[in-house]
């Protein structure tokens, strides 16, 4: 995890070692493949937990609006891509392309602990037909772990690109390190399937209407709204 000072002073190279990451074909190993989408592995330094990567080649939205949903209303719909997602909400906005956001889960599963996640994000346009966002778990004191829970440090970035029709293609780097007696060698196994059923949910999402036609999780379902300060 890192501190606001750290971001910083590393934001710029961060975003473009993201970047080459998720561009570039060097030292990625194909893991699995459905629906003609690879998911793409690859050790993360100082970490055992391993970086994974998916293409979505196609879209149902242009890039501005799948970037939108990703980096502005991801605490509204993300319980539609991920199941164990149960509330979250803006923590403090830095300028206008960073923010800082908080996020909890519930696997709702026998001896496994509730989660939660706080992480910056930050974005920048690359050109007329790309946006770039970086994201980083963040220690922040004001807001401590809530009793039961154990923090996710949370690692990598998206990728909005412009087809010619429209549509848009999305990509995402991860590393997930879930604490707690949760092994590393288990969440890299689990990892590509859980992904797999993330970018399906999210290719359906955008197929059914995106935000459009798809409720925003309500103030009385977001469970991280109990203790927000």
């Amino acid at each position: 995890m890192i501190t606001l000072h750290d971001w910083q002073l590393n934001k710029e190279k961060w975003l473009n070692k993201d970047l080459t990451l998720m561009t570039t074909e060097e030292g990625w190993k194909e893991r699995t493949q459905k629906g003609g989408i690879s998911i793409w592995q690859r050790p993360f330094e100082d970490d055992k937990n391993d970086l994974f990567r998916w293409r979505l080649p196609k879209v149902a939205a242009n890039h501005e609006e799948v970037f939108e949903v990703f980096t502005n209303q991801m605490i509204d719909f993300h319980h539609y891509w991920t199941a164990e997602y149960t509330g979250g909400y803006v923590v403090k906005i830095i300028d206008e392309n960073t923010q800082i956001i908080y996020q909890q889960f519930d696997p709702n599963k026998p001896f496994i602990s509730k989660r939660d996640l706080l992480y910056i994000q930050w974005s920048r346009k690359i050109d007329d037909k790309t946006i770039q966002t970086s994201f980083r778990s963040i220690i922040w004191e004001e807001l401590p772990v809530p009793k039961g829970f154990e923090r996710i440090d949370w690692w990598g970035g998206h990728l909005f690109e412009a087809n010619n029709d429209g549509t848009s293609q999305l990509v995402l780097i991860d590393r997930e390190n879930q604490g707690g007696f949760f092994p590393s060698f288990m969440m890299n196994k689990i990892m590509p399937q859980y992904l797999i059923h993330q970018f399906e949910s999210i290719i359906t999402f955008f197929e059914k209407g995106g935000t459009k036609t798809h409720q925003k999780l309500s103030d009385s379902q977001n469970t991280a709204l109990i203790n927000k300060i």
